[in-house]
């Protein structure tokens, strides 16, 4: 699984949720970007059920990504490979590796379930969910979405560098969270960084993107990947984009920019983020914004300039609220706009994001939406550099570093 020589670091985080669906009448189904660390979650998980008294015989793991002859290809002979290898039932766990690439792969797994196995499924599209496995199984499966790693986990995979948070963060600001860069940064592979970027982005672009939906013209979706991934944090409209699809000389419409922002969203190469607004509680049908996944990623599509350093931040931020709350969307306030409202269904709270709020100008700017909300819910500005104050008119204002810090204090 991945470089024997890595150390298989956990990531607590997502081993706790698999943990705690551990023999739930549910199939677990871990989605997240390929190489954003699903395979290592699940043989930890492998090892912690041995070490527990599960037998290895009752373990069957199968990576659907290795070029192995045993594996099996199709449904049919996933269904007799299982039978044939583990106890049929109750206490026989079943884990399977990017699952996606066997077609039809709902129908053995339903059969599975119906037979009692604890079931695993990793997959690198967020709609495996909406396959024939939720339309079959409804209210049956849940879903752990795995992301590369946040900054605090950075910090856990490089905790040898040598090198303070500040350090760290501008390595993590170029180079992103998969978390085969970060193992790389401080060894001898440090070099084939941008090759292990340019892998994995070339992998997702075309197994997840191209090949998974048919695109006969991957010039177009290669175009309007490198527009968001320039504009990260800007409102992204499918006309606008059409626009500098076409001018790049390859003729395409708002229709077609609108299906395939929805590919990229699923497979987690540009994540989506819809706007709310303040009063009605509905999502608005506008211009959505998109940030990255990975800034890696990102860097390597859209080369970092200075002035990227404001969609950076908040790109970095929304990451963050992902792995915090359960979501994070666009707050749109009589016109103006909140950066981010997170949990809006449960405990909300807003943020905003900046380079720096030393500009009386800027301050004003970035405090004005939060004055016209009619509610008490905590409003936090994050800014790149630590400001005088930690509180401006009741609105907290931390450093970046800091506040991503915080969960792992």
């Amino acid at each position: 699984m991945g470089n024997s020589s890595w150390p298989l670091i956990p990531r607590e985080h997502y081993l706790e949720k698999i943990r705690a669906s551990r023999d739930s009448p549910f199939i677990k189904v871990i989605t997240g970007i390929r190489r954003c660390g699903k395979s290592t979650l699940i043989e930890l998980f492998r090892q912690e059920l041995v070490a527990s008294g599960v037998g290895e015989d009752r373990i069957l793991y199968l990576n659907f990504e290795l070029f192995d002859p045993d594996i099996p290809t199709n449904a049919d002979a996933l269904n007799e490979y299982v039978t044939s290898k583990v106890p049929m039932g109750s206490g026989t766990y079943l884990l399977f590796d990017e699952i996606q690439d066997i077609e039809g792969w709902e129908g053995p797994v339903r059969s599975f379930y119906d037979k009692g196995y604890d079931i695993y499924i990793t997959g690198s599209n967020s709609n495996m969910l909406s396959s024939e496995l939720s339309t079959k199984l409804s209210g049956r499966s849940i879903e752990i979405t795995v992301s590369p790693l946040v900054f605090s986990e950075y910090l856990l995979f490089r905790k040898d560098s040598g090198l303070d948070a500040q350090g760290l963060f501008q390595d993590y600001i170029m180079d992103g969270g998969l978390p085969a860069v970060a193992l790389s940064e401080d060894s001898s592979s440090a070099k084939l960084i941008p090759e292990i970027i340019e892998g994995v982005y070339s992998t997702v672009f075309l197994k997840d993107v191209v090949q998974r939906h048919g695109i006969r013209n991957p010039v177009s979706l290669e175009n309007l990947m490198r527009f968001v991934m320039r504009n990260i944090g800007d409102r992204t409209s499918a006309r606008k984009a059409a626009n500098y699809i076409t001018s790049a000389g390859t003729k395409t419409s708002h229709v077609t920019v609108d299906e395939y922002l929805d590919y990229l969203d699923e497979a987690y190469l540009a994540l989506r983020a819809r706007r709310i607004d303040s009063k009605t509680s509905e999502y608005l049908v506008t211009s959505d914004k998109f940030y990255a996944q990975d800034l890696g990623i990102r860097n390597h599509v859209a080369p970092y300039r200075q002035d990227d350093i404001d969609g950076i931040l908040e790109n970095i931020v929304f990451n963050e609220l992902r792995y915090r709350y359960p979501e994070v969307c666009i707050c749109s306030v009589d016109g103006l706009e909140v950066d981010f409202l997170a949990d809006p269904k449960g405990s909300p709270c807003y943020f905003q994001v900046c380079d720096s709020i030393k500009d009386p100008a800027t301050l004003e700017r970035e405090v004005r939406p939060f004055r016209e909300l009619d509610d008490n819910y905590p409003k936090t500005i994050i800014t790149y550099n630590r400001y005088l104050f930690d509180n401006v008119d009741g609105i907290r204002v931390v450093s970046i570093i800091d506040w991503l810090l915080e969960e792992a204090d």
